[in-house]
């Protein structure tokens, strides 16, 4: 008999997650054990550090260094990959995967291996998963429920079309990235394509697993409709449809009793949504959704149609929304009366009302943002990308300069000094949750010479005396990377630059874990000057054929 864990899902055999975020205490530096993977991925990845780990699985953030962007690498421990039948389980994760291309699906961008070094790397959704966004806001709202299953829906569609079956849909496997809401599906690692069966072998998460699942029988996609329909059961309720003490009882449950109907668990859940989610959880594949596509096609009536108006309708929704505030000031504006001893007074309250009400209402709004975690910079950046829509707008209207300085005025105040102040007021006692580091927008070299000038700071003095030049010559480095980025050039002499700065960063974590010496550090960094030397020569050359063209 296993228990089932409070704290998470039961997993059977053959899953690679969950995932959870188990982020490491120090967000600064790179793990040793990754160091010789580091080494191989010089020049073209940089690893940042881990994001989290399974029982078959570490998945690490890392930077493209030629695109300059944000990948996740996914690492089967070297002590499993020297298991001949997990190895290819793992790899068969990464091909089936890297067959499908949807927006609302993790993309694969390459696949390796390198002796006991079996990943790939695949594209980084800097959001939560759909059990962290519950743990830290509680259920979804129904919009935002019908939302994210709708969308996964899309995405079960476009795989079961191409045969591909994912078996392991659950909260943990759905990503919400965290600028656009957009939900991704992740984690193939035991899906099952057309003709590859699946059945006499039970795997997958408990708590989320069809009936048909559960009994070790062949699925198709309406499997995955059942557990989509279990995960929204767990998104609107916060809670799975079954619970029980361990995982036998668990299993027999999926098969034997009928699922909860959702409006008995969350009585204000609207009756399209219960009826779409209730039809997902039906014991018999044959009474669920057929496809992916019509279950979306379900949620797209039952959320109604979605418009986004053109960029002059959405201009003039914005002004009448501001024309109609601004007479209503006018029209309570209006002279109010007063008699007493020095006679009739006439008094004005309007603009004043309404302007006490607004800036409450802005308060109430900020503490709530500041309470599930957003802080000024998420604010700054909406407002932002509000000025962009703005300014999409006023191009379309040929709006004159005066015109779009003054209609700027408002973001530039809230994103500004002004908005930052707001927000530390208003966040007054207020204790944000804790929420995953984000990671920094900056170039590949910017962030690893920062990262190499926090290592040269931590080691002794008398080692930095050794290598006093260092900090010079990473400086260096970064410049002439800029540089190199900006000209468009992203060949050898950029994945060189940026190489010679991992190494320096490597061999600085090394001297500091006592795995490396001041010797090696010196001969990473002689390195690293004939790199930067070979490179200035390029550049030099570069700049000798441009005044001889101009001539």
């Amino acid at each position: 008999m296993i228990d089932i864990p409070s704290s998470r899902d039961p997993v059977l055999p053959g899953n690679f997650g969950p995932f959870p975020l188990v982020v490491p205490t120090d967000m600064r530096t790179l793990d040793p054990e990754f160091l010789p993977l580091q080494e191989f991925l010089a020049g073209r990845y940089s690893i940042e550090r881990e994001l989290g780990r399974g029982g078959m699985g570490i998945v690490l953030l890392a930077r493209d260094v030629a695109l300059d962007r944000l990948v996740a690498v996914k690492l089967l421990p070297p002590a499993l990959a020297r298991d001949l039948a997990v190895r290819e389980r793992f790899l068969r994760e990464a091909r089936t995967a890297a067959g499908l291309s949807h927006p609302h699906i993790v993309p694969i961008h390459v696949v390796e291996e390198h002796g006991d070094w079996v990943f790939f790397v695949m594209g980084y959704v800097d959001g939560e998963t759909l059990r962290e966004r519950v743990a830290r806001v509680g259920p979804l709202a129904a919009r935002a429920a019908m939302k994210l299953m709708q969308e996964t829906a899309w995405a079960l569609g476009y795989a079961h079309e191409r045969g591909v079956v994912h078996r392991d849909i659950k909260p943990d496997n759905i990503m919400i990235e965290r600028a656009t809401d957009r939900t991704i599906v992740t984690d193939f690692g035991i899906a099952v394509r057309g003709g590859e069966g699946g059945g006499g072998e039970v795997t997958g998460t408990a708590r989320y697993m069809s009936p048909e699942q559960a009994c070790g029988e062949d699925v198709d996609g309406r499997s995955d409709l059942y557990s989509l329909g279990a995960t929204m059961f767990f998104a609107v309720t916060g809670r799975a449809p079954f619970e029980a003490a361990n995982l036998p009882a668990l299993l027999t449950k999926h098969v034997t009793e009928p699922a909860p109907a959702l409006q008995v668990v969350r009585p204000d859940a609207p009756a399209k949504l219960a009826a779409i989610v209730d039809r997902c959880l039906q014991k018999a594949p044959g009474a669920r959704f057929a496809t992916g596509e019509d279950l979306a096609g379900a949620l797209d009536q039952a959320r109604g149609r979605q418009h986004r108006a053109p960029p002059l309708v959405r201009n003039f929704v914005r002004n009448a929304q501001v024309s109609t505030m601004v007479l209503l000031a006018v029209a309570v504006a209006g002279q109010g009366i007063s008699v007493g001893e020095a006679g009739i007074q006439s008094f004005s309250l309007g603009p004043g009302l309404i302007g006490t009400i607004l800036i409450v209402q802005l308060i109430i709004v900020a503490r709530r943002l500041l309470r599930q975690g957003y802080g000024f910079d998420d604010i700054r950046s909406a407002l932002l990308a509000e000025a962009q829509v703005q300014e999409e707008e006023a191009d379309e209207i040929q709006q004159g300069r005066w015109l779009r300085r003054l209609d700027s005025l408002w973001h530039r105040l809230w994103a500004g000094g002004f908005g930052r102040w707001f927000f530390r007021v208003a966040g007054a006692g207020i204790t944000p949750p804790e929420r995953p580091a984000v990671a920094s927008a900056d170039r590949t070299e910017l962030v690893l010479g920062r990262s190499v000038e926090r290592a040269y700071e931590e080691l002794p003095r008398e080692y930095r005396a050794r290598v006093a030049g260092l900090p010079d010559v990473v400086e260096r480095l970064e410049t002439r990377a800029e540089v190199l980025r900006d000209r468009g050039e992203t060949g050898p002499a950029l994945t060189d630059t940026v190489a010679a700065l991992e190494h320096v960063r490597l061999a600085l974590l090394r001297l500091r874990s006592g795995a490396g010496s001041v010797e090696d550090l010196t001969r990473y960094l002689d390195a690293a000057k004939a790199i930067g030397e070979r490179v200035d020569h390029q550049l030099e050359a570069g700049r000798e054929v441009a005044r001889a063209l101009e001539r």
